[in-house]
């Protein structure tokens, strides 16, 4: 189902923080301020297509997104995002990357690590791009946060015009099939797009993604210390640790939050039996700490998520 937010009803005091909320509340968590005083008017639709989420916001007036360390510390999100900018300009920093956008292109940014994307009268596509799924097929992809895309480099063209078909693709008219199939292809364009930004050597994962890809295989493992780690990989962990620095987290603070996260997944998707068992199988032997932590990070107890999942069956 599509949701549509717009600023035209309200009040001028208050338009601004509700199109900031509506952004923040399904897309990602940051903050926002406006650049420039005077009257805000903005829009923010989101819908999904198939299993993607995908997102259009348009604000008609010069602002600023910003993803703080603190922001990170206190809302979680290991993920990527696509944006398609329609119009407008700005300016995205992340990663000691700078880009400079305008109409036409497109960015790639990470909401695992900080980042500011000034933003002037501009309106954007966004598609939202699961970690664990987009590093399997573009390993790259975190060299490329805060970088728009080379347009010159081949599959460009065709991924361009299929996210302008995805954003007028009404997936509550269509066959649920082939909403699906409509975005696994958007999802292996933005794959092959970005894998063919630096030919072959775009397909060599960095020492980040190897490591995380280790961690999120290791997750079961509670008594996963950094030495583990660093030995996997053949480095220090100091280097470890400066690495995850440079994301804005820790090793162990990802390897938390991952566990969190994918106990979460399995008792929303009906995978556990019982709340203990999802715990030892994600790393976790304190089960009141584990209880404490899940709800301080989502808002609610991991039994009443299993209630949920049990009573939709």
């Amino acid at each position: 189902m599509k949701e549509t937010f717009t600023t035209d009803h309200l009040d001028n005091r208050h338009r601004f923080d509700a199109w900031r909320d509506a952004v923040c509340s399904r897309l990602i968590k940051a903050e926002a301020r406006q650049t420039h005083a005077g009257a805000f008017s903005g829009s923010f639709s989101y819908s999904m297509l198939g299993h993607v989420d995908i997102a259009h916001h348009v604000s008609q007036t010069a602002l600023v997104w910003q993803r703080t360390p603190e922001c990170i510390r206190r809302h979680p999100n290991h993920d990527f995002y696509l944006g398609y900018v329609r119009s407008g300009s700005g300016t995205l920093r992340q990663n000691e990357n700078q880009s400079r956008v305008s109409a036409g292109d497109i960015v790639i940014y990470d909401a695992a690590t900080p980042f500011d994307f000034t933003m002037d009268n501009v309106a954007i596509n966004i598609v939202h791009l699961p970690r664990q799924m987009i590093e399997k097929e573009a390993p790259a992809i975190t060299r490329l946060a805060g970088k728009t895309l080379d347009l010159q480099r081949p599959g460009m063209t065709s991924l361009k015009q299929l996210l302008q078909e995805a954003f007028i693709f009404n997936a509550e008219c269509e066959n649920g099939f082939l909403a699906e199939q409509f975005a696994n292809t958007l999802i292996n364009m933005i794959s092959v797009s970005v894998n063919l930004q630096k030919g072959d050597d775009a397909l060599k994962p960095d020492l980040y993604s190897r490591v995380v890809s280790y961690l999120r295989q290791n997750l079961h493992e509670a008594d996963l210390t950094m030495a583990q780690i660093a030995n996997a990989h053949h480095v220090s962990p100091r280097t470890i640790s400066r690495v995850f620095a440079a994301h804005g987290t820790t090793p162990m603070n990802f390897v938390w939050q991952e566990r969190l996260l994918s106990c979460r997944r399995a008792l929303a998707e009906g995978k556990a039996r019982n709340i203990t068992q999802v715990a030892l199988d994600h790393g976790f032997s304190d089960m009141s700490h584990f209880s404490l932590a899940f709800r301080k990070a989502f808002g609610y107890t991991p039994s009443s998520l299993l209630r949920q999942a049990e009573a939709s069956r």
